[in-house]
């Protein structure tokens, strides 16, 4: 059964045990995730990861082993060509025409989407218009500056208002007022689609995402989301707490709160208290206020309780080091 974007329940994607294998080996293994309408994903890997590969996937360029992908609840395998209509892809390297002119080439980019002929020219202007190309619009691609040519990539990518914007390294190689200019693009774009980044710049991903994808050796081993500080939340919260009473009563109070993961001991600040690291999954409820009803009932008081933060540059290196799997 196919579904309608229009159905706000329905995923932008949705990988189901996702294998591909290049020989014998997998370049994704059993990879599982969904993107939701509207949101802003980052896809962040080493080198080799399989970040190519899950884009490649995904836009219908190379089928599964193994898995399901649907688009826009479209089976990419049953339906590619409908499934592919919802996708507007830039490639890490534009793939562009330097004998074309900007026009000749969003013109030629617009009839292979399939926009209608009659309206051809008015969405060659829109586009060129948001993003910023009118100016060249008669240069040939040729001897259009690095900015340009990235300005370029992004709008044949959204010829045909597409559901599901695909960038691939979007920004690598420009200058830092290019950079700006191209981010703001894609901020302004995620207003109305799905967007997903692959990006080497951590920086770039927390400003611009408000989730990341982490993969390591082909597995999906981050699924978490970025506050508005760009720290990563994953899936559990994470707080420094201090109570009175010393490092064993807390202990002994701890051990009886139902849902925490783990603590840990960090010290003692003041005299007479105790500081932990304590961590519960987010979607266990009530956890933090079963945290301090103990404290209280134990007659002892919380004299701190504050969020821990982890940057996204952290959880990556964490992550993604040897050793680390799912």
């Amino acid at each position: 059964m196919n579904f309608s974007n229009s159905d706000a329940t329905v995923p932008s994607v949705r990988f189901e045990d996702v294998v591909k294998r290049y020989g014998s080996k997998p370049a994704i293994d059993g990879v599982s995730f969904t993107i939701g309408k509207g949101e802003i994903v980052g896809l962040l890997g080493r080198n080799g990861a399989g970040k190519s590969t899950v884009m490649n996937v995904m836009t219908g360029y190379l089928p599964t082993d193994c898995g399901k992908v649907c688009i826009c609840g479209v089976d990419m395998a049953k339906h590619p060509e409908q499934a592919k209509r919802h996708i507007g892809y830039l490639p890490e390297s534009p793939p562009l025409y330097d004998s074309m002119t900007v026009m000749e080439y969003l013109r030629f980019a617009a009839k292979i989407k399939r926009v209608p002929r009659a309206g051809i020219g008015t969405e060659v202007s829109r586009i060129c218009d948001e993003v910023g190309l009118d100016e060249v619009r008669h240069r040939l691609a040729r001897n259009l500056s690095k900015g340009y040519r990235q300005r370029l990539g992004v709008a044949q990518a959204m010829l045909g208002n597409p559901d599901i914007l695909i960038l691939d390294e979007p920004t690598a190689g420009l200058d830092p007022k290019q950079i700006v200019e191209i981010r703001s693009l894609i901020r302004d774009f995620g207003i109305d689609c799905t967007v997903l980044i692959s990006s080497h710049i951590l920086p770039e991903i927390s400003e611009i995402c408000e989730r990341v994808l982490i993969l390591r050796a082909g597995k999906l081993v981050g699924d978490g989301r970025l506050n508005e500080t760009g720290s990563y939340s994953g899936e559990f919260a994470k707080l420094r707490i201090r109570v009175t009473g010393g490092e064993d009563v807390c202990l002994r109070i701890l051990r009886g709160v139902k849902g925490l993961s783990s603590f840990r001991f960090l010290g003692t600040a003041e005299p007479c208290t105790a500081d932990w690291h304590v961590e519960y999954r987010l979607r266990e409820t009530g956890v933090r206020e079963s945290l301090f009803e103990e404290i209280a009932n134990a007659g002892e008081k919380l004299l701190m309780s504050k969020p821990i933060e982890t940057s996204i540059e952290d959880m990556f290196l964490q992550m993604t080091a040897d050793g680390v799997e799912k």
